[in-house]
């Protein structure tokens, strides 16, 4: 639950604002390398509590970084068929996480917990690779006040960095559609975790009931 709440929070404008001055390649590397060590670290843990820290807030946070470039890069490469591909990377994001149980229901009973962490740090790692694969058509804040077009610039570039002037732009919440979007969202998840806490409870009773019919 603190992992998906981190990941709540910093989804999507505190993220989109990084995307904003450094580009979409820069974002996700920089972010799956956080997962990638937030994963990796929990892995070595003994106890709950630290999990807390390296699981649900560093893997988590890592994560969000990764997750906003792969959704604005798409509006570098399609215009017309947006909403269309946004689709269909929305139903893989869905198919990979009804298949990632199964893989780690595998995992878990063969392998300890800690294990089964560290192979999932090979997701990270590709996640991390993958984001090499970024080439924006539209250049980042940063690369504007460069000069320099968004495709042609080095990953570890070395030009003085210059904040952009202006970060928050408020007067969007002019537009009625966007501000009750944007007021709803938060709302909405108030009620989205509550299925998170009781649906273990809800499986413990679901098997003993079906354990009562057996007998």
């Amino acid at each position: 639950m603190v992992q998906n709440a981190a990941h709540s929070r910093a989804q999507p404008g505190n993220i989109s604002i990084f995307t904003d001055i450094f580009g979409c390649r820069k974002t996700a590397v920089v972010g799956a390398a956080i997962g990638f060590i937030g994963l990796m670290s929990s892995s070595f843990v003994s106890s709950i509590e630290p999990l807390y820290l390296t699981y649900g807030i560093i893997f988590a946070s890592g994560c969000s970084f990764a997750y906003q470039p792969s959704l604005v890069i798409l509006g570098h490469y399609f215009k017309k068929r947006l909403g269309l591909v946004n689709g269909i990377v929305t139903a893989g994001s869905s198919l990979f996480t009804i298949l990632l149980p199964l893989l780690l229901r595998v995992l878990t009973e063969n392998l300890d917990l800690f294990y089964t962490l560290r192979i999932l740090c090979i997701f990270m790692f590709v996640l991390f690779l993958a984001g090499f694969t970024y080439r924006p058509l539209a250049p980042s804040v940063r690369a504007k006040e460069s000069g320099v077009k968004g495709g042609n610039r080095s990953l570890f570039s070395k030009r003085k960095f210059n904040p952009p002037k202006k970060i928050f732009n408020f007067a969007i919440f002019k537009v009625t559609a966007y501000a009750v979007w944007a007021v709803g969202i938060p709302l909405a998840l108030f009620g989205y975790f509550v299925p998170y806490v009781h649906l273990r409870c809800w499986g413990s009773i679901w098997d003993d009931h079906r354990g009562d019919k057996k007998n």
